[in-house]
């Protein structure tokens, strides 16, 4: 990832980036495939803390440090701006994806969740992460 202007100085774990991601695929597949449709709410309450919160309170965040701590993998620092941006994006999508079922609306529900499954797929498996991609193009009133 580019690095671009922060809008903190914070730097997060890119690891536990990593494993997040693999936990809100986790999530969306059960959203997805199954009658657990409240998991789009946790996921997107978490998302929520981790972008405009402290990312420290998370409890994905908390359960994938706490997974890496037990298999002893080493932490890889980068710049939180854009992974707390990408965050914001990912709790829109959850809204968005929480609206459409709220609506009775099954087919949006599962086109949004894809592509969040999708982009979050990315960031777990090869550590690329679209809205970070974004982030350094956006203006500012955005960050």
């Amino acid at each position: 990832m580019a690095e671009a202007c922060p809008i903190s100085f914070e730097r997060i774990n890119e690891r536990v980036a990593r494993v997040n991601g693999s936990l809100t695929v986790l999530s969306m597949i059960v959203f997805l495939f199954t009658p657990l449709k409240f998991i789009a709410l946790i996921l997107g309450a978490d998302l929520f803390i981790r972008g405009f919160l402290k990312s420290s309170y998370s409890f994905y965040g908390l359960l994938s440090s706490k997974i890496l701590e037990i298999l002893n993998i080493k932490p890889m620092m980068t710049n939180a701006g854009p992974k707390m941006f990408a965050a914001k994006i990912g709790f829109l999508f959850c809204c968005i994806i929480s609206l459409f079922h709220f609506a009775g609306m099954p087919t949006m529900c599962f086109v949004f969740g894809t592509m969040l499954l999708f982009f979050a797929f990315l960031e777990a498996a090869f550590g690329f992460c679209v809205a970070c991609q974004v982030y350094p193009y956006m203006p500012k009133f955005v960050r």
